[in-house]
């Protein structure tokens, strides 16, 4: 079985999420919704790959980054091992598919990998949040 290391951008704004929506066309996982982020290549650390995933993905500078606890969990054919971080960022993010603000209990009603459930659960906006 095929193991993935994923690092994902926790990103809050006014008591809601960032998610973007995955290519509904895409072979891995179409159509779900997810947090920003991508593989760990070899060489990176999580948080190396987290941030050159958000300038490719959503062309966003990270600043400080809260390392979250690991989730792994195991697909029919791979387990992959997420590693969350809270991000601090301003500014407009740019994604190329669809993508939005929501709360977690929104977050939760949307089509999500599944890897991604018991994260959302456990979320709650940090104290201070941006509120724009």
């Amino acid at each position: 079985m095929k193991d993935v290391e994923a690092a994902l951008a926790i990103i809050w704004r006014g008591g809601r999420l960032f998610l973007q929506r995955r290519d509904p066309a895409g072979p891995v996982l179409p159509g779900r919704w997810e947090f920003p982020g991508g593989k760990v290549e070899a060489g990176e650390t999580p948080a190396e790959a987290l941030r050159r995933e958000l300038r490719e993905e959503v062309a966003l500078e990270a600043g400080a980054l809260q390392v979250l606890p690991m989730i792994e969990h195991a697909y029919p054919d791979h387990r992959v091992r997420l590693h969350p971080f809270r991000v601090r960022a301003a500014g407009g993010l740019h994604a190329a598919l669809a993508w939005g603000w929501f709360t977690p209990e929104e977050a939760l009603r949307l089509p999500v990998p599944d890897a991604n459930h018991a994260l959302i659960r456990g979320l709650r906006p940090p104290a201070g949040d941006d509120p724009e």
